[in-house]
Order: structure tokens, then C-alpha cells, then sequence
């Protein structure tokens, strides 16, 4: 954890409740500028995900993201933000960046065996967290 302003009482409570599941973390979390928390954690060496961070925002909001352009989900609560760190760590779910051309069109939370419906010219990125389950998916010729 790293000096500066304190946590708000929300990014305070989120960064509890992460440390308690995961106490190895706590090398990997720091409070930003106004009082928010960043927690990045290292992905497995190989991984394109790079980094799962958690943050705060607002006072009130919680967000993830992975390292790549793009692959973030909005979590609505604390349980919500545990289940989905939980199936991101067991590649239980995966985040899928679809684009066309150089334009984001949406990032989806993926569970396996979920297929995308892309539209003629979308790509999608899927991204895991141990990288196994990456791929490239395209709309059916």
C-alpha cells in the first residue's frame, strides 16, 4: 500500500474485503490522488490479460478491467465484484473486446461454452485470465 491521501470509507471497505480472500495482494494495491483505490494484479506469466485491476471510483463505484484496451466490466456491488474476480481467476468467465476496425462496439462477460453473435466485420478478443482460453472469434462466413 503506498502513502498519500487516505481511502474513502468505499475504496477502504472494497480493499478489505479483497485482502481478506486474497492477503497476497496487498503488495499490489495503492490509493490514488483523490482518495480511490487501485489493486493490479500480476496475471500468470503468459497471459495476454497482463493485469487484473480492481478500482473505485466516485466514492461508490467498483470497476475491473484487464490490461488490454477495452476489456472492462462494471460490477454493481461487493458481492458481485467477488463473483465475477472469482470466475475470472478460474476461467470461469472471460472477457470478450469486440471491435470493428479500429471502433469498440462493447466488452461481454463470457462464461465457457458462450458464443458470441458478431456482426459482418466485428472481431472479438477473448481474453482469460491463465490465457488457455483466449481466442480470435469472427462472424460465420
Amino acid at each position: 500500500m503506498s502513502g498519500g491521501p487516505p481511502l474513502n470509507a468505499f475504496a477502504r471497505g472494497i480493499r478489505d474485503t479483497l485482502l481478506r480472500s486474497h492477503p497476497e495482494w496487498a503488495g499490489h494495491t495503492r490509493t490514488l490522488a483523490d482518495g480511490e483505490l487501485e489493486v493490479k494484479v500480476p496475471a500468470p506469466e503468459g497471459s495476454r490479460a497482463a493485469h487484473l485491476v480492481i478500482a473505485t471510483a466516485r466514492g461508490s463505484e467498483i470497476r475491473l478491467r484487464l490490461a488490454p484496451r477495452h476489456a472492462h466490466h462494471p460490477v454493481g456491488s461487493e458481492a458481485e465484484m467477488r463473483r465475477v474476480i472469482a470466475a475470472l481467476l478460474e476461467d470461469e468467465a472471460f472477457l470478450a473486446v469486440v471491435t470493428s476496425g479500429d471502433d469498440w462496439i462493447q466488452t461481454s462477460l463470457l462464461r465457457p461454452g458462450e458464443e458470441l453473435v458478431l456482426a459482418n466485420g466485428q472481431v472479438a478478443n477473448v481474453f482469460s485470465w491463465s490465457g488457455k482460453h483466449d481466442r480470435i472469434v469472427t462472424p460465420p462466413p
